[in-house]
C-alpha cells in the first residue's frame, strides 16, 4: 500500500510541478506586464507634463507678444496726438496759457487777457477802474494815457473761497 501511495504521490507530483511552474512564470509575466504598463503610464504623464509646458510657453509668447503690440499702438497713437497737438500750440502759442489756466482753474478764479490788451473789452473797463482810483488818490494805478498800449494784465487771480463742509 505504501507503493502505490508512493505511486500516487509520484504521479500528482508529476502533474503538480509542472502546474506550480507555469503559475511561478505567468506570476512573473503579471509583475512585467505591470511594470510595463507602469512605465508607460509615466511616459505618457511626462509626455503630458511636457506638452503643457509648452502649450504654456506658446501662452506667455502670445500674451507677451499682444502686450508688446498694444504698446506699440498706443506709442504711436500718442506720438501722433502729440505731433498734432505741437502743429496746434505751434500754430497758436497763446493756447499754452489758456491750458495752464485751465489746470490752475480749481484752484484760482482766473481771466486771461491779450497780452496787449487791444480789442478787449475789459481793457477799457480795467483802464477806467484805475483811472477813478488815480482820481481819488490811488498810487498803484497806471498812467491816466488812454492811448497807453502796455498790457493792462495779463491774468487778474484770486482765491476761490473755500467750501464748506
Amino acid at each position: 500500500m505504501r507503493v502505490l501511495q508512493a505511486k500516487a504521490e509520484a504521479d500528482a507530483m508529476q502533474y503538480t510541478l509542472p502546474l506550480k511552474q507555469k503559475q511561478i512564470e505567468q506570476t512573473k509575466l503579471e509583475a512585467e506586464a505591470r511594470k510595463e504598463a507602469t512605465l508607460q503610464n509615466a511616459e505618457a504623464a511626462a509626455q503630458a507634463k511636457i506638452i503643457d509646458s509648452k502649450a504654456e510657453v506658446e501662452r506667455q509668447k502670445n500674451l507677451s507678444d499682444a502686450e508688446a503690440n498694444r504698446i506699440r499702438v498706443t506709442a504711436a497713437a500718442d506720438a501722433e496726438r502729440m505731433k498734432y497737438e505741437a502743429a496746434v500750440l505751434k500754430q497758436n502759442p497763446l493756447l499754452i496759457q489758456k491750458i495752464i489756466a485751465e489746470r490752475l482753474s480749481d484752484k484760482l478764479q482766473i481771466m486771461m487777457v491779450p497780452m496787449d490788451g487791444k480789442n478787449f473789452f475789459a481793457a477799457d473797463v480795467m483802464r477806467s477802474a484805475f483811472q477813478n482810483n488815480n482820481a481819488s488818490g490811488g498810487s498803484d494805478a497806471p498812467a491816466d494815457d488812454p492811448d497807453d498800449s502796455s498790457p493792462v494784465a495779463t491774468a487778474a487771480a484770486r482765491r476761490k473761497p473755500g467750501k464748506r463742509p
